[in-house]
């Protein structure tokens, strides 16, 4: 149980470090040119992504056979709505960081 727990936490810690990175990379654009990215708003898919890997988390101590990483709703809509939102905020820092990019 505790080797599932561990995996657990250092695989939603790897997304959640690639959400930072996502979202370091929008602060510095932000910073270095004069387009805004609304790099606070990466906040809110960290966020959500946190607590639905905080509730499959919650779930691992008590599962028999293994981690299942596809029964609680509740969890997966959050990790929906925040892989929603960060596609959305992705596509805004690709197309303002390509805007004066030449074919």
């Amino acid at each position: 149980m505790i080797l599932r727990l561990l995996l657990a936490i250092i695989g939603w810690c790897g997304f959640l470090l690639l959400q930072l990175l996502l979202m370091g990379i929008a602060r510095f654009f932000e910073r270095s040119s004069s387009s805004r990215t609304f790099y606070k708003l990466y906040l809110i898919p960290i966020a959500l992504t946190a607590l639905g890997a905080l509730i499959y988390w919650i779930r691992i101590p008590f599962a028999e056979t293994g981690p299942n990483f596809t029964g609680d709703p509740l969890a997966n809509g959050l990790f929906f709505i925040a892989g929603v939102t960060l596609l959305v905020l992705g596509s805004i820092l690709r197309d303002q960081m390509l805007q004066g990019a030449q074919p």
